[in-house]
C-alpha cells in the first residue's frame, strides 16, 4: 500500500546571496511523495494540519515520477498548501515547495516582500538540486512538471511560464487603479521602504535592477494559479500573450485580497487561452489554505475563518477537481 511521505531540508543557492549579503540564498524546502506503507510520524510542531504522512520515509517506486512545484502566498509557507500536495501524492506525484527567503511567516524581510521575481528562481534551482542529489535524485520526471502557485505564488508560477515583470508598468497601474495600495498587512508602508533599501542594500539593488529578466524554466509544462493577486498587474501584456503553456486560473468571488478584476480577469484579457474557473461566493482568499493543526485556531486566526455553514474541506474538493482536470 502506498501512502504519503514527507521530508524537509535546506539547500543553498550559491548563485545568489541572502538578503543580508552574508552568504548564499537559503532554500528551505518541503516535499511530499509516494512511499511504502510506513508507520506515520507527523510533525509535532506544525502550524498547518500535516495530515497523514510518514516523515522521512523512503520514496516508493523506481521509475521517475511526475513533479509538482508549489509556491506559497505572501508571508505563508509551503506547508500551507499541504492539502494539495497530499492529494497529488495519492495520484503518484512528487510535490516540492520552497519557503521563499524573506517572504514567509517566520522569515519576514521587506526585500523578500518586494522582489517577487526571485521566487521563481528558488523553484528552478531547487528542482535542479533535488533531481541530481539526495533522496529524489533520478526519481523526478523532468518531462512532466507542473507549477502551482497560491496568491503571490501565482506570480511565481507565471514567471516560470515566461511572464516578465515591469515595475514601471505595475506602478502606472497602482497609481491609477489602486492608489491606496502600498503594501500587504505585514508591511503596510512597503512602498515607502524602497528608496532606503536601494540606497543601503546592494543585494536588494541588484535584484531590483533585474526585475524584468526572463525567469522562465523550460521544464515547466503547465501552470495553475490560485487566487492571482494584484502584483500580476506588473507583468507585461506582451509576455503574457507569449505564454503558450496550459494555464488554469482559479478564483473565488469574495476574495478581497486578490480581487478577480485585478488578477484573473486582466490575465485572461491579455491571453484568452488562459482558462479561468471561479469556485463561487462562499469561499474567500484564505479558503485556499490548509486547515490548522490546532483546531482552536479555527475560531482565533482570521486565515482559518469561513462564513457560517461553510466547510473548507468542501471548498478544497472543488479546487482539487479543477486542478486534477487541468493536469489530465
Amino acid at each position: 500500500m502506498t501512502q504519503c511521505g514527507y521530508r524537509s531540508g535546506l539547500d543553498l543557492d550559491h548563485g545568489r546571496q541572502n538578503w543580508d549579503g552574508t552568504g548564499p540564498r537559503p532554500l528551505s524546502w518541503r516535499a511530499w511523495y509516494p512511499c511504502p506503507d510506513t508507520p506515520m510520524a507527523p510533525s509535532s510542531d506544525a502550524f498547518f494540519d500535516p495530515g497523514s504522512v510518514a516523515t522521512g520515509a523512503q520514496l516508493d517506486g523506481a521509475t521517475p515520477l511526475p513533479v509538482v512545484l508549489i509556491s506559497h502566498g505572501t508571508g505563508g509557507s509551503a506547508d500551507s498548501l499541504g492539502w494539495i500536495a497530499r492529494a497529488l501524492v495519492s495520484r503518484g506525484h512528487v510535490v516540492i515547495g520552497v519557503n521563499h527567503h524573506g517572504n514567509t511567516g517566520s522569515d519576514v524581510r521587506a526585500e523578500g516582500f518586494l522582489c517577487w521575481w526571485e521566487r521563481a528562481t528558488d523553484l528552478s534551482v531547487l528542482l535542479s538540486h533535488l533531481s541530481e542529489t539526495g533522496p529524489f535524485a533520478g526519481h523526478l520526471d523532468l518531462q512532466n512538471v507542473t507549477a502551482i502557485g497560491f496568491s503571490l505564488g501565482s506570480h511565481t508560477a507565471l514567471c516560470l511560464a515566461g511572464a516578465r515583470t515591469s515595475l514601471k508598468h505595475f506602478e502606472r497601474w497602482r497609481s491609477s487603479e489602486a492608489p491606496g495600495m502600498s503594501g500587504p498587512r505585514e508591511f503596510p508602508d512597503l512602498v515607502q521602504a524602497i528608496p532606503g533599501l536601494l540606497d543601503a542594500n546592494p543585494v536588494f539593488r541588484t535584484s531590483w535592477d533585474q526585475h524584468g529578466a526572463d525567469f522562465s524554466d523550460p521544464r515547466i509544462g503547465r501552470v495553475i494559479a490560485l487566487a492571482p493577486p494584484p502584483p500580476v498587474q506588473g507583468f507585461t501584456a506582451a509576455s503574457l500573450r507569449n505564454v503558450s503553456l496550459p494555464v488554469l486560473l482559479v478564483t473565488c468571488q469574495n476574495d478581497t485580497e486578490a480581487p478577480t478584476t485585478h488578477g484573473a480577469d486582466w490575465l485572461t484579457t491579455c491571453n484568452p487561452g488562459f482558462v479561468h474557473c471561479d469556485i463561487g461566493t462562499d469561499a474567500g482568499h484564505y479558503s485556499f489554505l490548509d486547515l490548522p493543526a490546532d483546531p482552536d485556531l479555527l475560531q482565533r486566526d482570521e486565515i482559518f475563518l469561513e462564513a457560517d455553514g461553510v466547510n473548507r474541506r468542501d471548498i478544497h474538493q472543488r479546487i482539487l477537481r479543477l486542478i486534477l482536470g487541468a493536469m489530465g
